[in-house]
């Protein structure tokens, strides 16, 4: 899959785990939906080894969070009500000591996947996946481990089809997994520049092929693909 940035946090108050001694994995939750938040809180708190540090009720807010706080996993929902999912990965990809990211969506199908991939994130988890699946992922991608379902060879076709010729060839490179620093060092390009190529390949990439964000024909065109892919929306 995508190649994981390696999170360097500051030491502040932790949670230790009563078991091991270690210190707990320090958690960002943003959802816009409070009996949703609610409930992630409470399973977090719940286990020994996570802490909720900071909880943001919009993308802005979790990216001031992530500037101003030691997270090492950022737990996002997808649907923001405004800036979404993709957004606070791409800005807190760009912090000093980037957080690994866990998208999670009603809709997390194979377009959702590739655009979490070009983004950054670490995970994809489906909102019914919310329980123990949740907290396994958590432990996993704070450990180094990226889980992000390899995109079947028809949607990857479907959005290369958007994409100019270098960005085709990003593209291609962050589906197959190859780490950022080699993607950087076999197209010459700086971490910021490469940063920069993965937000144009996402506005490109975010509307389902041929249509513009939020018309009838999106809709329509993205309950085709979901039909296609055996996923309806909920």
């Amino acid at each position: 899959m995508t190649g994981v940035l390696d999170s360097v946090g500051a030491d502040g108050p932790r949670r230790p785990d009563p078991v091991s001694g270690a210190r707990a994995t320090r958690v960002l939750v943003v959802d816009d939906h409070p009996a949703v938040r609610w409930g992630l809180v409470q399973l977090l708190e719940d286990q020994c080894d996570l802490e909720v540090a900071a909880v943001a009720t919009t993308a802005e807010v979790a990216v001031g969070e992530a500037e101003n706080e030691a997270i090492d996993v950022a737990v996002v929902d997808y649907q923001l009500g405004g800036r979404n999912g993709l957004w606070v990965t791409r800005k807190l990809r760009a912090l000093p000591a980037p957080p690994r990211v866990v998208i999670f969506s009603a809709f997390a199908n194979d377009h959702l996947a590739a655009n979490c991939i070009v983004a950054g994130a670490n995970a994809l988890l489906s909102k019914s996946s919310l329980g123990e699946e949740l907290c396994s992922t958590i432990r996993a991608v704070a450990r180094g481990r990226v889980l992000l379902p390899r995109v079947p060879p028809p949607m990857v076709q479907l959005l290369r089809a958007r994409l100019d010729g270098d960005e085709q060839i990003a593209f291609g490179m962050l589906l197959a997994g190859i780490p950022d620093a080699e993607v950087e060092r076999a197209l010459d390009l700086s971490a910021e520049e490469l940063l920069r190529r993965r937000t144009r390949i996402l506005g490109k990439l975010e509307a389902l092929p041929g249509e513009a964000p939020g018309d009838e024909r999106a809709a329509r065109r993205e309950r085709a693909v979901s039909s296609y892919l055996g996923v309806e929306r909920c």
